[in-house]
């Protein structure tokens, strides 16, 4: 059974926390949502010892509770495999399992762990956690909303429904009952803890990936305009707002700026890629492993977003690599509260305005590299890793309150 490895005591004797982090999406992953796993991990690590079991839904039959282990620097990643089968245990309702926690109960000691912490609203919700273990649920896509636009067929419309009402119906009722009303939650954003006033919780922000990089970016302007979305296009959200842009702004950039070139970066299916590569002017660039020299290569990055959830860390990511950015109004609306971005990106929710955007920029380069220079330093000294720990640190601080572990106790029993 995996259980906590034995916590090496502090100074006074004590042991440190053994703190569990679940999830459904494993931080090894490449997505940009494993960037907040990384994050927290590395906050949480500053309170105890972390180690990471990855609930991996959607395995076949064959696969259901095959276990594998890996490493996060110096941290235990268990993956376990689970076959979906049933409402209750397919990941589509947030409706607890006892079978599926009696599986993780085949290779994870729940209650040895001092803390437990939920990445996403479903592994609290599809899981029976003991009673006597905190939890802290790091919400994340509170405010979801589909792309109602961009439905097409009865497979879609029933998803974003069934969605819908898990969203805001099953999750809503069972955060009024006993045991979820007593843990801390973190949202993304103000908007979503206004929804939520009876828990207890804290905006926990969306911190854009940081270049492995010293010093500033290069603010220097590509020799040819270009602009560019990064993302992962086959999420929904992200290819209703790339058909937005190529559909209703793109005509209108090219007209006046015929050499312009649209750089799509991302993983996308090959109909999408496909599709989107016969528009003129279009380049798919695919999943790119180096995002300096795909930035490199655009003049600004745009963020046509109009539906989605939380914190669009899209929007600050090209700031970090000295790229301007373009966006709609509801991609800004998730700083709002944190960091002043209405002089640094330009917002526009018309086509005709949105595009008038990016023929500004693309006609001045200079003015982008303005734009940008002035962003970077916005974001750069005031959404970092300090702000994201101090956050944790006082909602881990109150929730291991009190707490009192011998190195000769359950923890260190169990480990042996």
């Amino acid at each position: 059974m995996f259980v906590p490895a034995l916590s090496p005591t502090t100074p006074e004797g004590m042991a440190r926390p053994a703190i569990l982090l679940v999830t459904y999406i494993s931080p090894l992953q490449k997505w940009g949502s494993a960037h907040r796993s990384r994050l927290l991990i590395d906050a949480l690590s500053r309170h105890g010892n972390v180690e990471v079991l990855a609930l991996s839904f959607g395995a076949p039959e064959a696969e259901h509770g095959r276990v594998t282990e890996a490493r996060l620097g110096t941290t235990r990643v268990v993956d376990l495999q689970i076959h979906s089968k049933g409402i209750a245990r397919a990941p589509r309702f947030d409706v607890v399992s006892h079978e599926l926690t009696r599986e993780v109960m085949k290779h994870v000691d729940l209650a040895a762990y001092d803390l437990i912490v939920s990445r996403y609203i479903r592994p609290a919700m599809k899981l029976a956690l003991p009673a006597h273990v905190p939890v802290i649920v790091d919400f994340d896509d509170a405010l979801y909303e589909p792309p109602w636009k961009a439905l097409q067929g009865l497979k879609q419309w029933v998803g974003a429904w069934l969605r819908v009402f898990n969203d805001r119906v099953i999750v809503r009722a069972r955060l009024k009952t006993a045991p979820h009303r007593g843990r801390h939650y973190f949202f993304c954003r103000q908007a979503e803890r206004e929804v939520f006033p009876a828990l207890a919780s804290s905006v926990l922000p969306n911190l854009p990936p940081r270049p492995a990089r010293v010093g500033p970016p290069d603010f220097t302007p590509p020799p040819s305009p270009a602009l560019m979305f990064i993302g992962l296009l086959d999420y929904m959200p992200n290819e209703d707002a790339v058909d937005w842009f190529l559909g209703s702004v793109w005509p209108l950039v090219r007209r006046e700026v015929p050499a312009a070139r649209f750089l799509l970066a991302g993983s996308a299916s090959a109909d999408r890629a496909e599709r989107w590569s016969r528009v003129e002017g279009v380049d798919v660039l695919g999943f790119v492993d180096d995002l300096g020299q795909t930035y490199a290569r655009a003049t600004a990055s745009i963020v046509p977003m109009r539906s989605g959830a939380g914190t669009n860390v899209k929007a600050l990511e090209p700031l970090f690599y000295g790229r301007p950015v373009i966006a709609t109004s509801l991609v800004i609306s998730g700083y709002r509260g944190l960091v002043d971005l209405n002089d640094v990106v330009l917002t526009a929710d018309e086509p005709a305005a949105f595009a008038a955007h990016c023929i500004s920029l693309l006609k001045n380069p200079q003015r982008a590299a303005e734009l940008a220079r002035l962003g970077h330093d916005r974001v750069d000294k005031t959404l970092d890793f300090s702000l994201f720990s101090s956050i944790v640190d006082k909602a881990v601080s109150h929730e291991l309150a009190g707490r009192a572990v011998d190195p000769s106790s359950r923890i260190a029993d169990r480990a042996a």
